[in-house]
């Protein structure tokens, strides 16, 4: 990751979660580590995909799809300029909104590497493998990385999806191609932190051979052989995207996130993992997501994510 040529890619895209306000979680922790004069942060240049979207657009439609039109317009113009800044030769450490942002990081980061060879850390509470088909929610969010396996998982259906349904999710996952048959290979992923899911999800993880470090064996086993797994099951891959969602860390940090689920990682322990992640000349694009300060008074969750830039980024 240590690339000299980084830079700070901003999507404020909420729209994909259940809650509003993750939106303002970019800019609020570039200003907090601005402010804490962290220059990891300040010396970057930043590159944005403000989301524009009007008051027809805002309502949730398809029921197990919300708003995917809007989402898609966002995400190609995002997807394109993940794709351009890779082709630059930067690193980027992307800054999102919601985690529904990952379908168009990654689709940028996959035209540019490809999928065959590519790693995904995905560190969070959840493991957002739904697709329209298994949603109890609709919520993109939840089908973030679903996405770029083209799983629709219909062994686990739980929902009947219309026609224009079912097109608009093609779209979603030729993003990262113009076809839909590339895909990342499943057991090039790992989940780090994982202690929240529902059945159709856990099922296709099992299914396709997915890698999944839950929160419990990483308090049984500790963070180092959570790091040392990882390693072992990408050695393999040449690139990897990092995506830390702030909800893998234990919701006493801060209530600064949508989701948050008892159990998770502590400071120490997404310290550690931070410095490991860093030190990863593999590690191509690190996105930070799920800020949202509107749930707290006092930005405690930037802050303590700025903490985790300043003491392990450097």
């Amino acid at each position: 990751m240590k690339n000299s040529n980084k830079c700070i890619i901003v999507s404020d895209w909420e729209y994909g979660a259940g809650k509003p306000g993750t939106s303002k979680g970019p800019q609020t922790l570039i200003d907090v580590c601005t402010n804490s004069q962290i220059r990891f942060m300040s010396e970057m240049s930043v590159f944005s995909v403000p989301q524009e979207i009007d008051d027809k657009e805002k309502v949730p439609l398809p029921e197990y799809l919300k708003r995917a039109l809007p989402f898609i317009k966002h995400q190609k113009g995002y997807a394109q300029l993940v794709e351009s800044c890779l082709n630059a030769n930067r690193l980027p450490i992307i800054l999102s909104g919601d985690h529904s942002n990952a379908v168009g990081s990654l689709a940028g980061f996959c035209r540019h590497f490809g999928c065959e060879n590519t790693g995904v850390i995905w560190i969070d509470a959840h493991l957002d493998l739904h697709s329209p088909y298994t949603t109890p929610s609709g919520n993109i969010h939840g089908m973030a990385l679903n996405a770029s396996l083209n799983a629709d998982n219909l062994e686990n259906q739980c929902n009947q999806l219309d026609a224009e349904t079912i097109s608009l999710w093609d779209d979603i996952k030729s993003l990262k191609n113009k076809e839909t048959t590339q895909q990342l290979n499943p057991k090039n992923i790992v989940f780090i932190g994982i202690r929240s899911y529902e059945k159709p999800e856990i099922a296709l993880a099992k299914d396709l051979g997915i890698n999944v470090i839950f929160a419990e064996d990483v308090k049984k086993n500790g963070i180092k052989w959570a790091i040392l797994q990882a390693e072992e099951m990408l050695k393999t891959t040449q690139q990897w995207y990092v995506s830390f969602d702030v909800d893998s860390l234990d919701p006493s940090i801060s209530k600064g996130t949508g989701t948050p689920v008892k159990g998770g990682l502590t400071i120490a322990e997404a310290d550690e993992l931070m410095a490991y992640l860093y030190n990863q000349e593999k590690v191509k694009a690190f996105e930070i997501t799920e800020i949202n300060p509107s749930l707290e008074d006092n930005n405690q969750m930037s802050f303590a994510v700025a903490g985790l830039i300043e003491r392990n980024f450097a």
